[in-house]
């Protein structure tokens, strides 16, 4: 019996590795070229069949990458230290430009892929991990007082990920660059959340408008 735990237990670690190790190479392969499965599988180091015995479809590849994308986020804000939920959404804000930046190529590949709508795969309400990000620090806003008591967590959760797949889907097609994507989404936080904010946060958000307003003047 305890053989058989152990040979699972290798079992779900090798499974583990082969899993990692594709979607390192996927992300590596996407930061130069479209993702081919089969070159995928070889730079993996795996059969071709394992991406799709392990993943699915290509898609779905692209959602495990986004889910990775937003742990390492949420690990990125965790060691920083915001004085409060808003300073934490700003920073978070700021965290996600810089990686626009610095993987130009796998982010537009991505949220091309996520944002194109597939009738055989329609995402689950409540699945996608951007949305689940954001709405848990609009409520550490609710829990620290820092919007008003009435405000409701979804609906202004769900008026930011409008916001910001926007300010993304102009990003992804070259409208804008990182800096005005950054800028962009910061001012419609600031400017929205001024409208519920609570005495507490209420100064700050007004300097933040006042120094995101300059900005635009200047661009």
């Amino acid at each position: 019996m305890q053989g058989a735990v152990l040979t699972a237990r290798r079992g779900h670690k090798g499974v583990e590795r082969r899993r990692q190790a594709i979607l390192a190479a996927a992300r590596a392969m996407l930061n130069r070229e479209p993702l081919a499965m089969r070159r995928l599988a070889d730079a993996a180091g795996v059969s071709p069949a394992t991406p799709y015995n392990l993943f699915g479809t290509k898609r779905r590849l692209f959602v495990a990458l986004y889910e990775q994308q937003r742990a390492e986020l949420i690990d990125r804000l965790a060691a920083s230290d915001p004085p409060d939920a808003f300073a934490r959404m700003f920073h978070a804000i700021h965290l996600f430009g810089a990686e626009l930046a610095a993987e130009p190529a796998f982010f537009r590949a991505l949220f091309a892929t996520l944002y194109a709508s597939d009738p055989d795969e329609p995402t689950p309400p409540g699945s996608d991990p951007g949305a689940a990000f954001w709405r848990a620090i609009v409520a550490d806003l609710h829990k620290e007082g820092l919007i008003r008591a009435t405000v409701s967590v979804d609906a202004f959760a769900a008026n930011f990920v409008y916001l910001i797949g926007g300010a993304t889907l102009d990003w992804v097609e070259g409208r804008i660059d990182v800096d005005r994507w950054e800028t962009a989404v910061a001012y419609g936080l600031a400017l929205s959340a001024l409208t519920v904010a609570t005495d507490t946060a209420r100064a700050d958000l007004q300097t933040r408008l006042a120094v995101l307003e300059a900005r635009i003047a200047i661009a």
